[in-house]
């Protein structure tokens, strides 16, 4: 295992240790290994591109600019990912707020195929005091879970913020610029294909420089010995 690799272990598993106290096994990750790296130099990937009165949705000078111009709807932008309905991933991008109705949520939709029927998302508030995991019909009028986690402290001092979504063994690990917000078990959310994007509600403008997945292979260790093992 790579210096880089346990560096990275040792942020994400101390840090779900130590501030959640709430997981009573630790996962070591064997494999770790980058399927998406997509720094939007180019659209090889195939993200929407639109242009029309109530939506923008652009590749350029390195960023991925989208502008939600509706007064009601929200939109997403997707693109086609390697994940599979089974598997561990990290998930994670950089955002930066351009603008904004001060109500409004932007952030990561994941597992839905072309023409989705349902979508998981998870979000956070512009005006940076909420984040929100769902899982739900496109046209709302079913939602399967949702979670909120307020009082967020991480867009008083910066527009910019990094998505992580981790999922893992039987969970999925939410965090906004690497704080842990949120566990919940995977069966709460609907995988019906590969397809990932971006979240825009009404009057929010983004920009991503950066969206990458890296897949996983976790296993299970007890928790004294495995949290000796990996932080000796």
């Amino acid at each position: 295992m790579t210096s880089n690799r346990m560096r990275w272990q040792y942020a994400i598993f101390a840090q779900i240790n130590f501030q959640m106290h709430i997981i009573p096994q630790l996962f070591r990750v064997d494999k770790i290994y980058s399927a998406v790296h997509e720094t939007f130099n180019n659209n090889k990937r195939k993200w929407e591109i639109i242009e029309s009165k109530n939506e923008t949705a652009i590749i350029q000078d390195g960023n991925y600019t989208m502008k939600n111009k509706s007064d009601f709807n929200w939109h997403y932008y997707k693109a086609r990912s390697p994940l599979k309905l089974k598997e561990d991933f990290l998930l994670e991008t950089e955002i930066e707020l351009l603008s904004k109705d001060q109500f409004g949520h932007f952030g990561l939709v994941w597992g839905f195929d072309k023409t989705p029927h349902t979508i998981n998302k998870f979000t956070v508030s512009a005006d940076g005091e909420r984040s929100l995991m769902m899982s739900f019909e496109k046209d709302h009028k079913q939602v399967f879970y949702r979670s909120q986690c307020r009082g967020l402290t991480t867009l008083k001092s910066s527009p910019f913020l990094k998505i992580s979504i981790i999922k893992m063994n039987e969970f999925y690990y939410f965090c906004i610029n690497n704080e842990l917000l949120n566990i919940v078990n995977a069966s709460h959310f609907i995988i019906n294909g590969p397809y990932m994007g971006f979240y825009l509600e009404p009057g929010i403008e983004i920009k991503s420089k950066r969206l990458e997945i890296k897949k996983l292979t976790a296993r299970k260790v007890k928790s004294v010995s495995g949290l000796e093992m990996m932080l000796g």
